[in-house]
């Protein structure tokens, strides 16, 4: 996982709202590139606050030295609210009811919500769907124990070739956020802007925070978006081949015996499965690189391996030898060859977000700067410095 791509990416989408700040998600692990270092990088980097997913994913955060404040994204159960209070979360609101048990919590606690109001403008999920908005918020500035620190929106299709729809959000949002200036009530701070807006719609969406995902990882939310922006992938997924067997035969590869190999073929068995989070819908119809190569996946993708056809290239081929499932590899000439998320996701009818997010706990990370390893995340070690 390269830091300095990130550090790239974000001052990337930084330069295209400069009178915005920036709200990372760095939930689901951050995007399967490891929250802990994904976030440390962040943070040094000067961004305002961090968002997440659930209190597990804060208090992750909060574990490991990590002090810029988190937005929990989602509501959370009666019995994890405490617990959030006491450590500093800031709190997602998406009705009165909800806002109004956070604020006796808090009371009781002797401490105050930090809250930033969901508004629903055509999502259809966590915000606060109501017919008058306004006087719902109006309500929430009002109650005690608590801080509208912060009024937000989210997009369903900022990353659709058609922005009609986006831009109407971004109307309706701006306009009652005015309304609520000129009673008074301004929170310190309003977002709407995801990825695709950031991309797509930078002068409109950008508020006094912007909330960069897929992109601040290197990647593009859709293929309709522009694709000009000049980000740079973080991960990169490899292995090793740990077997060769070369056939003097007729023979099946695998699960359902679905690859035929004749005499002269050589397959190769790399420890990498869909318990480990490579699709297995890519069984007979993936590639990974090997000497800068693409060589096919062979046979159905097993739960901890993969077999590769590698007669192609089986004169080169030895024990050992680098396999790269997702990033670039070059030939003996030079020559680059990549497999990208966007390629994967492609081929297994999916978007990107599944395939980064799905690289299970048991993969280990490894962070570069400078092209030099300096930590690591692993199931058995967790995340230290190297």
């Amino acid at each position: 996982v390269d830091l300095d791509a990130l550090d790239h990416n974000l001052g990337v989408l930084a330069a295209r709202v400069p009178d915005s700040r920036l709200m990372p998600a760095v939930k689901a692990d951050g995007y399967g590139h490891g929250a802990v270092a994904v976030a440390g990088a962040c943070e040094r980097f000067g961004v305002e606050l961090m968002a997440v997913a659930t209190l597990e994913e804060f208090l992750t955060l909060r574990e490991h030295g990590i002090t810029t404040p988190v937005l929990i994204l989602q509501d959370l159960f009666p019995e994890e609210v405490e617990v959030a209070l006491r450590d500093g979360a800031r709190l997602n609101v998406s009705c009165l009811e909800y806002a109004r048990s956070l604020s006796e919590t808090a009371a009781r606690l002797g401490t105050t919500a930090m809250i930033h109001v969901n508004v629903d403008t055509g999502m259809g999920r966590m915000g606060m769907f109501s017919r008058d908005p306004r006087e719902e918020l109006e309500q929430l500035f009002s109650l005690q124990s608590t801080t509208v620190e912060g009024v937000y929106s989210h997009f369903p299709g900022s990353d659709e070739a058609d922005k009609t729809f986006a831009r109407g959000q971004i109307r309706q949002f701006v306009t009652l956020l005015d309304e609520l200036a000129r009673e008074g009530l301004r929170p310190r701070y309003r977002h709407i802007a995801n990825s695709g807006a950031l991309i797509d719609l930078p002068t409109e969406a950008a508020l006094d925070l912007v909330r960069p995902g897929i992109a601040m990882y290197g990647l593009f939310p859709s293929d309709e978006v522009d694709h000009t922006v000049p980000l740079k992938p973080m991960m990169r997924v490899e292995s090793a081949i740990v077997k060769l067997t070369r056939y003097d035969r007729d023979w099946t590869v695998g699960y359902g015996r679905s690859y035929r190999v004749g005499p002269g073929s050589t397959i190769g068995i790399v420890p990498v499965g869909y318990g480990d989070g490579y699709p297995r819908s890519l069984s007979n119809r993936g590639h990974v690189l090997c000497h800068g190569r693409r060589v096919p996946v062979a046979g159905r993708v097993s739960m901890d391996m993969i077999a590769l056809d590698l007669s192609r290239i089986a004169p080169r081929v030895r024990l050992g030898d680098t396999v790269v499932l997702i990033g670039e590899s070059a030939d003996d000439r030079g020559q680059l060859e990549r497999i990208s998320a966007e390629e994967i996701a492609g081929i297994t009818e999916t978007i990107p977000y599944e395939i980064t997010c799905g690289f299970a706990p048991r993969i280990p990370r490894v962070y570069l700067r400078g092209g030099v390893p300096v930590a690591m995340q692993s199931t058995r070690g967790g995340y230290r410095l190297l």
